[in-house]
């Protein structure tokens, strides 16, 4: 092996996988043990997950990149295929690796999912609300309007401003308002040129649209049926004029009002402290 790896350098080899062939090694250029007892609390599958990510790190692989074949796994590590596969289906789990029958693993992009699924556990479990998710885009979505207004291009200016437009037609349907106001969101973490906002959005998309719909619906119910739409209209004007510090207090307004109406200005509720898993 170390003589193998020894001509392949001699030869110019760069350590990458142009193709990943099933009959490449996992990592010539630092072959890894993998011992047969967990290690750290890990089990042998973790380990080899923990390896895999390590590979993709090295290899400066991206999403679209396909990994070594199972096999080539098992053979290089000197792993049974049934544990190997454990390992890639772990991190097929957390979102980076997609898998197919008889197909070598994808590196995926960017995905919300687990996020996402974090979050809805937390609220149908009753160790999170509406609430606590309202107040966390209030803190996650005040930074990021920020950027946005620093960032943005003509293009996404002109986007905003469309929306808001139209938005502004759709005030009497509660359904049709809040699917704009999500288009809205988006439209701001995208010109926040910060991938993980736009994540963070998307990935609490199903909760964001019941605390949205919940906040429209009884917004309907007061006087003001415009206020909503009025305090989107000043995030946007704050962000088309690149004001970085009225964008995130615009928004800030937004949410406070929003918790405001949502829950009727009540106190929050502290509860009290359960144990969280590292």
């Amino acid at each position: 092996l170390a003589g193998g790896l020894a001509d392949r350098r001699e030869m110019g080899w760069d350590g990458r996988y142009p193709a990943l062939g099933d009959d490449a090694l996992v990592d010539p250029l630092e072959p890894r043990e993998i011992r047969a007892v967990p290690v750290a609390g890990r089990t042998l599958a973790g380990q080899v997950a923990a390896f895999l990510r390590d590979l993709i790190a090295r290899q400066n692989l991206r999403p679209g990149d396909r990994l070594p074949g199972e096999g080539a796994v098992s053979d290089s590590l000197g792993i049974s295929r049934p544990i190997v596969r454990e390992g890639f289906k772990a991190l097929s789990a957390t979102g980076l690796l997609s898998m197919a029958a008889g197909r070598r693993a994808v590196i995926r992009p960017l995905s919300g999912d687990v996020f996402q699924a974090i979050i809805e556990d937390a609220v149908i479990t009753g160790q999170a609300d509406i609430w606590d998710v309202m107040e966390m885009r209030r803190g996650i979505e005040s930074a990021m309007v920020g950027l946005a207004a620093r960032r943005r291009d003509a293009r996404q200016v002109a986007r905003l401003e469309d929306l808001v437009r139209t938005m502004a037609a759709r005030t009497g349907d509660v359904r049709d308002y809040a699917a704009l106001d999500m288009r809205l969101h988006l439209t701001l973490a995208e010109a926040a040129d910060n991938p993980l906002y736009r994540l963070l959005v998307e990935s609490c998309a199903r909760i964001f649209e019941t605390s949205r719909v919940m906040g429209l619906e009884r917004w309907s119910e007061g006087p003001d049926l415009a206020g909503v739409q009025r305090l989107h209209e000043d995030i946007v004007a704050a962000v088309a004029a690149g004001d970085a510090g009225r964008a995130s207090e615009a928004m800030i307004r937004h949410f406070d009002n929003a918790l405001a109406v949502m829950f009727g200005g009540r106190p929050r509720r502290r509860r009290s402290s359960a144990p969280v898993e590292g």
